[in-house]
């Protein structure tokens, strides 16, 4: 056991010497730099530690053994996630990434659970992996990458690490939210046969989708209530089109998925956004969405999934969730975007795209590189030290 242990504690010194030396010569933008440093910490902790092992190993004692391949294991499986996941930001960065990464940096500066964490990001399709170890990596599509009008939604994204911030305290909701929800779907007299069992396990499967379908709302409303109606809109947007899929499924298609349909997603969204004083705004929406579904023969149907015996206790949810949250509340003035503001506040900027974006399409894409150059230009983001 000591031979194959001492073989596989060297291979783990390779292979952090090899990652090492490409984490060193990757060429990343200033925004990036703090994640490349955390990484290199972690890399000379896990050397230090495989040495360590290497040390002991040479001792050539039985009784410590057992030790020596629990830290091995350890080591491993910080080198595998090193290779496969953490490395991929500073490996594959590029100067394009500086507007994403700004936007991270932003988000992670604007709340005291998360300032503390350096901001890194890969290309794919919109989502975030809540890692607290070193860092969250969020993904974002290559195109939307270079937008501003599409930068609000990352805040979705950092709203699933916000759950992550406060777990316990967001799982405690989210049961009481399962409990509720099968008590308003039992009938008012249960019969004791088959039919019975059946609706039982039904509501059960409801119940248990609603612990998926209830994050993804409450980030969504995390998404509006930083960005205000640029969230709205980058969402809508989006999303409006896409597929069909994004304005009915099927019963079984419906069952333990991780997303609610989206157009009930908007639906919640509209609430909301009419509830902040963006009527105008919350029914131009729902009226593009219902448009769209009517053009595919589509109608409103969640299979019970839904019904509007659930919205209140949802939205309560919802409600309890972002105060436990606290995600940044977005100003009159940011959300207005028209005037400009002392702090160049980063969502009086998104909201101001879209306006411009609105008013005069054309002629966009030129005023998008004015801004995002004068923001990239203005932008210093320190290193944090480890």
């Amino acid at each position: 056991m000591r031979a194959i242990l001492e073989q596989k504690n060297l291979e783990l010194l390779k292979d952090l010497n090899m990652l090492s030396e490409m984490l060193l010569q990757a060429h990343t933008p200033s925004e990036l730099r703090p994640y490349q440093d955390q990484l290199m910490t972690k890399c000379n902790e896990l050397r230090t530690a495989v040495d360590l092992n290497l040390r002991y190993l040479s001792l050539d004692r039985r009784e410590i053994v057992n030790n020596i391949l629990t830290f091995t294991q350890q080591a491993t499986q910080w080198v595998r996630l090193l290779s496969s996941r953490l490395s991929i930001p500073v490996l594959r960065a590029n100067s394009s990434d500086r507007l994403c990464l700004t936007t991270i940096s932003w988000l992670h500066r604007a709340h005291s659970e998360t300032a503390a964490y350096a901001p890194a990001f890969a290309s794919g399709n919109c989502a975030v992996w809540p890692f607290q170890g070193i860092a969250p990596i969020y993904y974002f599509p290559i195109i939307e990458q270079h937008s501003l009008l599409y930068q609000p939604l990352l805040f979705h994204e950092f709203g699933h690490f916000l759950y992550r911030c406060h777990e316990p305290e967001m799982n405690d909701l989210v049961r009481d939210l399962q409990i509720a929800i099968d008590d308003i779907l039992i009938p008012a007299s249960q019969r004791n046969d088959r039919y019975s069992d059946i609706m039982t396990s039904q509501r059960q499967e409801i119940a248990y989708t609603w612990y998926r379908w209830i994050q993804e709302l409450f980030c969504d409303a995390v998404g509006f209530t930083i960005g205000g109606p640029s969230f709205l809109h980058a969402f809508s947007r989006f999303f409006g089109i896409r597929d069909q899929g994004d304005f009915y499924r099927q019963p079984n298609a419906l069952k333990f998925t991780t997303h609610p349909v989206t157009w009930l997603r908007v639906n919640f969204l509209a609430i909301r956004v009419e509830a902040s004083g963006f009527r105008d705004l919350s029914r131009r929406i729902e009226r593009e969405w219902r448009t769209v579904a009517e053009s595919m023969g589509v109608h409103e149907d969640y299979h019970g999934f839904y019904d509007e015996s659930l919205k209140r206790v949802v939205l309560n949810t919802i409600e309890d969730m972002v105060i436990e949250a606290g995600p940044r509340q977005f100003q009159e003035a940011e959300a207005k975007g028209k005037e400009c503001l002392p702090d160049n506040s980063l969502v009086h900027l998104l909201n101001q795209a879209w306006q411009v974006y609105t008013a005069d399409p054309a002629n966009y894409p030129m005023w998008e590189d004015r801004q995002v150059s004068q923001l990239l230009n203005e932008t210093c983001v320190p290193r944090i030290t480890v």
